[in-house]
């Protein structure tokens, strides 16, 4: 039974010897088929046998060796354009000047939407153990506990004026 099992596997990696043919169509794809194309200017591609690659030796191992050389410098080259668009667009983006008061989709917020981000606001504020705030001119500075009272007491009075009771419908 061993026997019969290994000279089924030795016969299963046994190469088929098939003729490979290709061809380009009108949309200059290029194609690999057993068949050549009807129609089509086939052309007869040599297929290597399974034993010739080790009689090559340093042939074989050099092209690989060339194949990923190439492959690395146009992945480098590829993330070398993508720092530069990025670096593009964020030139193009400060130049913008930021609104607070509006989306990223660039459209005014509702009133349930502002009344939502204050209500977030507020809750953030309470939980937070320090609030920290960017300046205009690109500093940060850090409230006191004192100055966070103050701060969430205006945002909880704002927040009435906005969204209390009969300022909006439900």
């Amino acid at each position: 039974m061993k026997r019969l099992l290994m000279m089924v596997f030795a016969l299963a990696v046994v190469p088929a010897h098939a003729q490979l043919y290709k061809w380009t169509d009108a949309n200059g794809k290029v194609h690999y088929s057993d068949r050549p194309q009807d129609g089509a200017n086939a052309k007869t591609v040599a297929v290597p046998r399974a034993g010739a690659a080790g009689a090559t030796g340093a042939a074989a191992g050099d092209d690989w060796r060339e194949r990923e050389r190439e492959s690395r410098e146009r992945l480098v080259k590829r993330q070398q354009e993508e720092r530069r668009a990025d670096a593009a667009a964020a030139a193009q983006a400060a130049k913008q000047p930021y609104n607070p008061s509006m989306h990223k989709s660039d459209k005014p917020m509702t009133d349930d939407e502002m009344c939502t981000r204050d209500a977030q606001q507020i809750a953030y504020s309470e939980k937070a153990k320090r609030l920290a705030f960017n300046r205009a001119n690109g500093t940060s500075s850090v409230a006191s506990e004192e100055e966070t009272r103050e701060i969430v007491r205006q945002r909880k009075e704002n927040h009435a004026l906005l969204c209390g009771p009969g300022q909006r419908r439900r």
